[in-house]
């Protein structure tokens, strides 16, 4: 008589090897060449998805493709610019057939004036990226999205809360969270989901001169609850729910991921 101990190892039937979460998942990401935007972009590819990056410096934007593997390829150009998504549309298009995520991190950051100061053309700039930016970009993704997707737009702890020499960036940050809420609505039906991030300040290169300049990093850390910056690991698992089959009856919403900054 044989017992199951008598049965060699190799007649067992092998363990399968797990699939990534996200396998397949057709991703765009902008403002992926630097900060946060690139640590979101590797984690998805991490996770199992097709990655395209978008950012206008082309050589940090190569880079940052290059740190993401074979299922990544870079689209630099301005999410400004009507020309430039209209190419990036077709890139993705001729490599994938559709889309099926967008996370979109382009931005301008916070140029320090006081409202006085703040001459209207740095004003429209920072709005036709921040605000406008957004809305082309989400506008273009929708339309490469074939079947369900989702959407995430960045905001920031500044729109919650108000904070000196910052009016344009506030502003437009604001306004981009009554888009996303304004988008969850149009697109529901089409079963796009459309969330937004409002990060706070996050240990990347983007921050590097306010975390060594020892006075501005004390008061800014006394002004975050967990007294610390987050790092980007902190964001990236978000960002996964927001996209993934985890997040399928998320949308319209506003997530802080801020250290406790909007709460206090």
């Amino acid at each position: 008589m044989t017992s199951v101990s008598d049965i060699p190892a190799t007649d067992a039937e092998p363990t399968p090897t797990p699939v990534p979460e996200l396998h397949g998942l057709r991703t765009w990401v902008t403002g992926a060449g630097r900060g946060l935007g690139r640590a979101i972009a590797a984690d998805l590819s991490r996770a199992g998805a097709l990655v395209a990056l978008t950012a206008r410096s082309a050589d940090t934007l190569a880079d940052a493709a290059d740190e993401c593997g074979d299922g990544a390829f870079a689209v630099p150009g301005s999410v400004s610019d009507e020309r430039d998504l209209a190419r990036m549309s077709d890139t993705i298009t001729e490599r994938w057939g559709g889309l099926d995520a967008l996370v979109h991190l382009a931005g301008i950051s916070p140029v320090f004036h006081p409202a006085d100061r703040l001459d209207a053309r740095t004003w429209r700039e920072i709005v036709e990226v921040n605000l406008t930016g957004t809305f082309l970009t989400c506008q273009a993704a929708a339309a490469l999205m074939d079947g369900p997707g989702a959407i995430v737009t960045t905001s920031s702890v500044h729109a919650h809360t108000g904070a000196a020499r910052l009016a344009a960036y506030s502003a437009t940050k604001g306004a981009v969270e009554s888009l996303t809420r304004a988008l969850a609505l149009d697109w529901a039906g089409r079963g796009i989901r459309v969330n937004c991030l409002a990060p706070g300040y996050f240990a990347t290169d983007m921050t590097e001169d306010l975390r060594h300049s020892p006075r501005q990093n004390e008061r800014l850390l006394a002004r975050i609850p967990q007294g610390r910056m987050g790092s980007p690991e902190q964001i990236v698992d978000v960002v996964r729910l927001l996209v993934g089959p985890g997040g399928s009856y998320i949308t319209g919403s506003v997530i802080s991921v801020d250290g406790g900054w909007a709460a206090a």
